[in-house]
């Protein structure tokens, strides 16, 4: 059995194979070279925790299992330390009484009880989302409690949508952010930020989080920005966690900013939602279902396998031959350079993404298996 498809069967969050098919396929197939994609993905303590969901985490005993507990422990030890920070950071904040809200991987963190596997993946740092009128007070007086720069010598940028990171003893890095993205002005980012948001009592503290729409609407923006990492499984279940809770989202709201400049490019914004669908379990709007997506989860899997067992998961040549070979997939555009980036840079960027794009397309002529038909977790699965 294809465990890249039993990786997918197993980490989807709702309507997927019952458990006992599941843990039968996880006693027969093997797991060789498994661990290189998971640690890639870093879908470790989301494999680990639906594999102890479905009674399979100790299914064949064995280094793979024993692995994948071993990654999951890190991953959640490394969570505590972020939650740790976090507290400290809003206590700072609300002795001067400066709002905040909680964004990305500390917000979901925050709401995980209700929105379960929301904190299924390592968080690094902390963000927040401060006034924009009160951000260099609030990052002075973080300074003045201790926290240094991350990197020595970086200043205060106008423009920049978030402050200089700081940290301090405990070596997790602060962001305080003016808006969410720099597709957002700062007013119109706080007004989505607390619209609607939630106030929840966390180590003695008040913490702030956006509505889930807003969380959607983060995690997809944040991934789409990210061109080498957008359709890597931690990335996507930012998304899936919020859908297979089945809470109320606007989804007029999210189809309005897809259509706009926000997203774009909108047919990689498109395909990630679909994709963190079919990992959630969960059906999109007909509107926003109207568009086949040409990307295929399970084949973006197998393609990264492939070059994971001849490249180091940590390696940036990874990263690169796994993001240009999604987006050669939706038709786009090999990206746009990174900001200052020189002519040399710029000429040095092009051919490392036009050479990854011809290993793929070597890679897909090559490749006897067929298409995914959107049933990778479904009942027709099993029957392959």
């Amino acid at each position: 059995m294809d465990p890249t498809r039993l990786l997918l069967a197993t980490l989807r969050l709702g309507g997927g194979a019952a458990p006992e098919r599941l843990r039968a396929a996880w006693r027969a197939t093997p797991t060789p070279g498994l661990e290189r994609l998971i640690e890639f993905e870093g879908c470790a303590l989301w494999l680990y925790r639906r594999l102890a969901q479905i009674g399979a985490a100790g299914t064949g005993g064995g280094p793979f299992t024993g692995w994948v507990a071993r990654r999951a422990r890190d991953a959640a030890a490394r969570n505590l330390l972020v939650d740790t920070q976090a507290t400290d950071v809003v206590r700072t904040l609300a002795a001067h009484d400066v709002p905040h809200v909680f964004l990305k991987g500390v917000a979901r963190r925050a709401v995980a009880q209700r929105f379960p596997f929301a904190d299924a993946r390592a968080t690094h740092d902390v963000d927040v989302l401060v006034p924009a009128a009160r951000a260099e007070e609030a990052w002075l007086q973080l300074r003045a409690h201790g926290y240094e720069l991350v990197v020595r010598g970086s200043g205060i940028r106008p423009g920049d949508f978030h402050l200089p990171p700081l940290w301090n003893d405990a070596r997790v890095a602060v962001e305080l952010h003016t808006a969410s993205g720099p597709e957002v002005s700062p007013s119109e980012s706080w007004r989505r930020a607390t619209s609607g948001g939630s106030e929840l009592e966390r180590d003695g503290v008040t913490v702030r989080v956006p509505a889930a729409t807003e969380l959607l609407w983060h995690g997809l923006t944040h991934a789409v920005r990210r061109r080498a990492e957008t359709f890597r499984l931690r990335v996507l279940l930012d998304g899936a966690a919020i859908l297979a809770a089945g809470v109320e989202l606007d989804w007029a709201e999210i189809a309005q900013r897809l259509d706009s400049a926000e997203a774009a490019p909108a047919a990689v914004a498109r395909a990630w939602l679909a994709a963190a669908a079919q990992l959630a379990g969960a059906a999109l709007p007909a509107a926003l279902r109207s568009s086949p997506s040409r990307f295929d989860l399970v084949r973006a899997l197998r393609w990264r396998s492939s070059v994971l067992r001849l490249v180091p998961p940590s390696a940036r040549l990874a990263g690169v031959l796994a993001g240009e070979g999604s987006r050669l997939d939706l038709g786009q555009e090999w990206g746009h350079p990174f900001r200052r980036a020189s002519p040399l840079r710029h000429s040095a960027q092009q051919l490392r993404a036009a050479a990854a794009r011809g290993a793929y397309r070597l890679w897909r002529a090559a490749d006897l298996a067929p298409a995914s038909d959107g049933d990778w977790a479904g009942s027709r699965f099993f029957g392959q």
